[in-house]
């Protein structure tokens, strides 16, 4: 079993990485970039989803690294679970090579290794019903 002062080294270096990848790939997503745009042709999905897919990136990635708001980090952690398991789904589907998914798999992995951290560090739970 690793120590406390190794999961919360862990969840801050992973969660560290995964916050700069997703913010990068938002900037991509809301700059247009054109290698995005033709892959999100192939995918079958409109312009316009970059844009809104990479506005929840921009504003997610950096949610990560805030301390607090526990409930307000568990729907971003669900928003990326969502980005990623969808985008590593259809790059599947529509048979990209591995070289293509592999940037999804890999941010996929640190959102794994970066939740697991962030519950066994003992994240203050939230109260599911406030009014009681």
């Amino acid at each position: 079993m690793m120590s406390e002062n190794g999961i919360r080294r862990t969840y801050w270096i992973v969660t560290s990485l995964l916050a700069i990848g997703m913010f990068y790939a938002g900037v991509l997503d809301v700059s247009h970039s054109p290698d995005l745009l033709e892959a999100l042709d192939r995918l079958g999905f409109p312009p316009y989803f970059l844009t809104l897919i990479g506005t929840a990136k921009l504003i997610g990635a950096p949610l990560l690294l805030v301390q607090g708001f526990p409930r307000l980090k568990e729907w971003v952690y669900a928003g990326f679970s969502f980005d990623l398991g969808g985008a590593i789904i259809c790059h599947t589907i529509v048979g990209d090579t591995l070289e293509v998914t592999l940037p999804s798999i890999v941010c996929a992995t640190l959102l794994v290794i970066s939740y697991v951290s962030y519950r066994a560090r003992g994240a203050a739970p939230f109260n599911a019903n406030p009014a009681s």
